[in-house]
């Protein structure tokens, strides 16, 4: 009787998907959203464009008047006030814009997969859901801080006349959180949001509005959180530096505060009514010459970027959180 020896042959070993691959893979899958992101940036910033060359030509016109006290140049600065004081519309866009970009970006890094059920391919053809996970999240945080970094500095470059003739301060809400590296933290924190919540919810419309609803109500915190990062300074001057955020105003009367209801007494009392009338005293002259002083309370427009730094390190350390929830949860979830 023989026997016949059969050699056993091995599989060959899987390797891992290498890093570049995973990251073609992730722009394969997202790219029509970051498109989509790049796409909106674009036309807003053709717009910013047009209207800030527009609008720098009028700040140089208003600001080359010679000589500055004359009449008419009081004119041209009050003509520049009037027409580009209104800005509340894109305070709104600069508020809002980052937000949903992060959302929109965060949302269908896991919210699709799960949504799709395409999870149980991914995680178990020799890549890893670990791994995957954070090829997808790392590539697509960067291209969302990319686009949203473009769309500050082109805020920026737009609104920085209205930052020069002190009609709009660079330290209000809608303007500081568009600027400088907070919009980077704010979109990166609505992206890390939607992530967690499309694991979560295992769907992208939900998890897209529930990070946008989280982010946007803490970015109404942080307007009120904000004037608050540095102590405030006061002062008893009637006129202010560009840029300064005035915070509050109140009458002192020695060492004494006065409520705005005794201030309102003694006016009344000396026949000055609420709002000028011909004829009558001015009631700031009238209070300042009766011994009482108003101070401000504010936070000066130098404080600009030390105020970024503190925004964009709190904000990063809740992206850091949610990130890292969002890995703990993915870990412990059955494939």
């Amino acid at each position: 009787m023989s026997s016949r020896t059969f050699d056993v042959i091995r599989p060959a070993e899987l390797r891992p998907v290498t890093w570049r691959r995973l990251v073609w893979v992730s722009w394969r899958r997202h790219r029509g959203t970051l498109l989509a992101a790049a796409a909106v940036v674009g036309a807003i910033g053709i717009y910013l464009i047009v209207t800030g060359i527009q609008l720098r030509s009028a700040y140089h016109q208003a600001a080359g008047c010679t000589p500055q006290s004359s009449q008419a140049c009081r004119f041209a600065w009050q003509t520049f006030h009037d027409n580009h004081s209104n800005v509340a519309m894109l305070s709104v866009v600069y508020v809002v814009l980052p937000l949903l970009l992060g959302a929109f970006a965060g949302a269908p890094i896991i919210g699709r997969e799960l949504e799709s059920g395409t999870f149980r391919f991914v995680w178990t053809q020799g890549v890893g859901r670990m791994r995957w996970a954070i090829a997808m999240i790392c590539a697509g945080a960067i291209s969302t801080a990319l686009i949203t970094g473009v769309f500050g500095l082109l805020v920026t470059w737009h609104d920085t006349p209205l930052w020069w003739a002190d009609t709009v301060p660079h330290l209000q809400a809608g303007e500081f959180s568009a600027t400088g590296i907070a919009v980077i933290a704010w979109a990166l924190l609505a992206y890390a949001a939607a992530l967690l919540a499309g694991l979560v919810f295992r769907k992208v419309v939900p998890a897209i509005g529930t990070a946008f609803a989280v982010t946007f109500g803490l970015a109404f915190v942080a307007s009120q959180l904000r004037q608050h990062y540095l102590p405030p300074l006061k002062t008893r001057s009637l006129d202010h530096v560009n840029g300064t955020m005035q915070l509050s105003q109140w009458w002192q009367q020695g060492d004494t505060r006065v409520s705005q209801e005794s201030v309102d007494k003694v006016l009344h009392a000396a026949g000055i009514g609420a709002g000028a009338q011909p004829g009558e005293p001015d009631p700031t002259s009238y209070l300042l010459h009766h011994g009482y002083t108003q101070w401000t309370s504010y936070q000066p427009g130098s404080r600009f970027w030390a105020f970024q730094w503190v925004e964009f390190g709190w904000l990063m350390v809740l992206v850091v959180v949610l990130v890292g929830a969002t890995f703990v949860l993915l870990r412990r979830r059955d494939a």
